[in-house]
């Protein structure tokens, strides 16, 4: 109420700003009506002739309506990644690096011909190393707006802390495979990894056909197949219509879609692009391949909001301490702290290669560049 009643005032003195008097008139008495509310028992006389004479009484509901119209806009409803879906979850124990090997297939058998002894294979082992992070932000408020917000802004910055945290999570899972360098070291594998086609059907079919024709090290077909298609919201209406229509939209010839249905979508909309050049991913199931592996520390499964102990307690004229209370705040300075944070990470050991691409087989890139 007292936030009202101030804010009432300060319009009030605006409107007469013409009228020193007026203006210190209006400011005296409201004055009074704080001390009023501030003090209900205390029997300081407000004064309503020279109220009614600084502020007539037909202006105050005018003020009034002006200022309960005033609030604090919901938070924006950003758009946050669904990479959850198609990156594969690692856990940590502690901060120490992770490590993940891989073994190559044995020779397939060879003919032994009678008493001829058996030739010997071999297997070779690759690995690579994965950690976690901790990143945080913080911000303080004076006790004195804690206590005077009777509009709930207080409780939409918590919100938009967390919301931050969120954002943060999908740019920096997203920068683990929408990047140059990676692009780089995915194009170097050849054209069952990498294409320059926008998206269409007919590029969205050379990607699923480049799924079709990967080999192991020894030459062996792998069974694996994309599962999502990963976009930038500038995509999604053109991946719908694609996915969804029963004949191939791009051709006169309206051909029976042979890719209907084939992927889910998934959008990223921290994806870098230039117009018209608009990149597109691929992944498979992450239970298949981790293509992109995400580590969370266990029993931290996401970002997380402190509030700061307040280094002051309540004491009562005895000498009883009271409980902590965090909106009590600093001793010094009465400041309240709320502090997010959130520990994530990926892979750690091929940052000027792969960057944070675990499996290259379980993902095809795009760069969009070509019709």
């Amino acid at each position: 109420m007292r936030r009202i009643i101030g804010m009432i005032c300060e319009m009030a003195c605006e409107d007469n700003k013409h009228d020193n008097q007026r203006v210190a008139d209006i400011r005296e008495c409201y004055q009074e009506i704080d001390a009023a509310i501030s003090s209900p028992a205390d029997p300081r006389p407000v004064l309503p002739s020279r109220l009614r004479e600084a502020l007539v009484v037909g202006d105050f509901p005018l003020y009034f309506a002006r200022t309960l119209n005033r609030g604090v806009y919901d938070r924006y409803q950003h758009r946050m990644g669904t990479w959850q879906d198609y990156t594969y979850p690692e856990t940590a124990t502690d901060y120490t690096n992770l490590e993940r090997f891989t073994f190559t297939e044995p020779e397939r058998p060879a003919l032994r011909e009678e008493k001829e002894e058996a030739y010997a294979t071999y297997i070779t082992e690759s690995h690579l190393t994965l950690a976690v992070e901790d990143y945080a932000k913080q911000i303080d408020f004076s006790r004195r707006i804690f206590v005077n917000d009777d509009l709930g802004a207080f409780n939409n910055i918590i919100l938009k802390m967390g919301d931050a945290a969120a954002m943060f999570e999908s740019f920096l899972v997203s920068a683990l495979y929408d990047n140059a360098l990676t692009w780089v070291a995915i194009a170097a594998l050849g054209v069952n990894y990498w294409g320059t086609g926008r998206l269409t059907t007919a590029n969205l079919a050379i990607g699923w056909n480049g799924f079709a024709q990967r080999v192991d090290g020894r030459g062996n077909p792998l069974s694996i197949r994309p599962m999502y298609l990963v976009i930038p919201p500038i995509l999604e209406l053109t991946a719908n219509q694609i996915l969804q229509s029963e004949r191939i939209a791009e051709l006169a010839t309206n051909s029976i879609n042979p890719l209907r249905g084939s992927v889910q979508v998934r959008v990223d909309p921290y994806i870098g692009f230039t117009v018209p050049n608009v990149p597109w991913y691929l992944f498979a199931a992450p239970s298949d391949v981790p293509a992109v592996s995400v580590v969370r520390m266990q029993g931290q499964p996401g970002p997380r909001l402190y509030a700061k102990a307040p280094d002051k307690l309540p004491i009562s004229t005895s000498g009883a301490l009271g409980s902590a209370d965090w909106r009590l705040g600093s001793f010094i300075s009465g400041d309240i702290e709320i502090e997010v944070e959130t520990t994530i990470g990926s892979r750690n050991d091929d940052l000027a290669g792969l960057v944070g691409v675990t499996d290259a087989n379980g993902i095809y890139i795009s760069n969009g560049t070509t019709p």
